[in-house]
Order: structure tokens, then sequence, then C-alpha cells
């Protein structure tokens, strides 16, 4: 059954900006990491750049911009357009939070490929494609890393409104990627996850430069999976608590 629901949410987003973005935000990546590099910042090259921007805070920034697509199609016509229905608003709200997740998915793969191919322009060595499977399994893990982001997002979008939930989100993504990354405190801030996992999977830190010297920041394998478990559970919880929220805020409406 939710199947339907996330194909008749699919249906809504035809041509529409909801999809271009896919190829509009790793379009601004790249075009941010040129810049960097130019002026002399992001030292650790060209891949390191796009995956640093990615976590600090582009990701973040590219979750409001979509929950407030999908949470815009609905509030421009009042939500008339579901009134009627004989719909769970439960099944619609998680099928919105997938069909976001899905899209991120995709910009993660394809920010991948970028890394790679980039890799393989700077060494002019064939081997670079071995790494592959080594970028598509790191941002497809960092993407595991931004779930929980999305039913927050959608949430907060309808209470603070699109520019305040992107400086909210812009405020504490730096906070948590720039200071809260590098402390035993990140595991109690969402926010600085993926930046600590950027770290870990790619050595990078959120300054855009490589890890040097020690290990101190690079998580085990153990609190690696720990993470993504975490991530998993976190991102579930908070789906199903603001799609019961959901239903409620609706029917008011």
């Amino acid at each position: 059954m939710l199947r339907t629901y996330l194909a008749a949410e699919n249906l809504k987003f035809k041509r529409t900006l909801f999809r271009k973005l896919i190829l509009y935000i790793p379009a601004a990546l790249i075009l941010i990491a040129v810049i960097f590099l130019s002026v002399g910042i992001g030292l650790g090259g060209f891949s390191c750049s796009i995956v640093c921007n990615w976590c600090v805070p582009i990701a973040s920034l590219s979750i409001v911009i979509l929950c407030h697509l999908v949470n815009n199609k609905e509030q421009k016509h009042n939500y008339r357009t579901i009134y009627s229905l004989p719909i769970d608003l439960k099944n619609t709200f998680i099928s919105k939070t997938i069909l976001i997740a899905l899209n991120l998915l995709l910009i993660s793969l394809l920010l991948s490929l970028i890394s790679i191919i980039s890799e393989y322009m700077q060494s002019g060595d064939l081997s670079a494609f071995k790494y592959t499977g080594y970028y598509v399994l790191g941002y497809c893990l960092l993407w595991l890393t931004l779930l929980w982001q999305i039913p927050f997002c959608l949430f907060l979008d309808q209470k603070a409104g699109f520019v305040g939930s992107m400086i909210i989100n812009l405020i504490f993504t730096g906070f948590g990627g720039l200071f809260l990354s590098l402390t035993p405190i990140f595991w109690f801030f969402p926010y600085s996850w993926t930046a600590r996992f950027m770290i870990t999977l790619f050595r990078v830190l959120p300054n855009g430069l490589l890890v040097q010297g020690g290990t101190r920041q690079i998580l085990s394998l153990g609190q690696s999976s720990l993470l993504v478990v975490v991530s998993l559970l976190t991102a579930v919880v908070l789906t199903f608590l603001f799609a019961h929220w959901y239903r409620g805020q609706v029917y008011r409406n």
C-alpha cells in the first residue's frame, strides 16, 4: 500500500524544481569547489572540497529546500487536495519522507561519481576507478546519517517557515560540524554525525584539510556501525512521530 502512496507523491513533482535539484545541487558543489580551489581554500583537493561542502552545510540546506518544496505542494492549496481523498495521512507523510530520501540518495550517488571522475582526472591513472566502491559506499553512509533530518525538517518547515528552518539548520549544522564533531559530545548532537562520519570515511576535516597524524578523530569499526544504527533508529522514530503529528496538523487546518 505504501508503494501506491509513494507513486502518487512522485507524480506530483514530475518536471518540477524538486526533480531538477538532483542535478542542480551537484553542479553548485562543483562550482563552489572550483572557486574555493582557485582562491586557495580547500587544499585537500577537489574531491575533498566536494565532500566537505556537502557535509557542512549543503546537505542540510538541500534537505530544507526539498522539504519546503514537498510541503508547499499541499500548503498552497490549504490541504484541500487531500481532504476529500480516502487516504491515511500517516502514510502520506511517510511517503513524502521516503521520496525526499530517494532524491537525496540520487544526489549522493552522483556526488560519488563526480569524486571518482575527479580522482581519475587528477591522477591520470585508471587505478582511480578502483576506489569506485569506496566512494559509493562512503557517500551512501553519509546519506544514512542525514535521513533523520528529513522528517524533522518537514515538521520545522511548517512551524518556522522556509527562512526560519534554513537559518536553524545553518546554525546547528555549522555548530555541530565545525565544533562538536571533533569532540566526544558529537554522539548527543545529531547535526554533527555527518561531519564526524566524513572525517572517518574520507579523512577530511570540516575545514577541508586532510587528517594529519593520529587517529583520535577516526571512529573505529564498532563506533561507525553504532553511528549507522543510531542514525537509522533516529530517522525511523522521528518519521513515525512526525507522521502522527502531521495527521493531526492537517485535520486542524
